[in-house]
């Protein structure tokens, strides 16, 4: 009879330990976290410099998005001379970002940013 029980135990265990893990792996694919894209950092600074309200946030992190999906598809073509496209497809995102996030009276600050040559706000500054 010990016998019969300690196998009843163990199958039990066995299922919860398997029901657990099987909870927390539909959790994580039900929830996924996200990851910041690879422009979260410039996409926060625009944010931050230019107080950029909700809506033209939310323009810039879909240009950003949009930036990096033509990136990738450069790299899945493969192309053997990809700097001339990048650069244009750069100069494509940062006509976007001037012609619809920065606001208008803040345009020459932008593009003394997009030429490096302000320095970063105080609030940013890392010493």
């Amino acid at each position: 009879m010990n016998v019969e029980r300690m196998w009843v135990a163990i199958l039990a265990l066995t299922s919860f330990l398997s029901g657990s893990a099987g909870g927390v792996l539909y959790s994580l694919h039900m929830n996924p976290q996200e990851q910041p894209g690879p422009f979260a950092a410039y996409e926060e600074r625009l944010v931050q410099t230019f107080d950029l309200d909700e809506e033209r946030a939310s323009w810039l992190h879909g240009i950003l998005e949009r930036y990096d999906e033509e990136i990738e598809e450069l790299k899945a073509r493969h192309v053997r001379d990809l700097e001339p496209e990048l650069v244009a497809l750069g100069d494509t995102c940062r006509k976007r970002i001037r012609g619809w996030v920065v606001p208008p009276d803040r345009l020459a600050e932008f593009d003394r940013l997009a030429h490096g040559t302000a320095p970063l706000p105080s609030s940013t500054r890392t010493e």
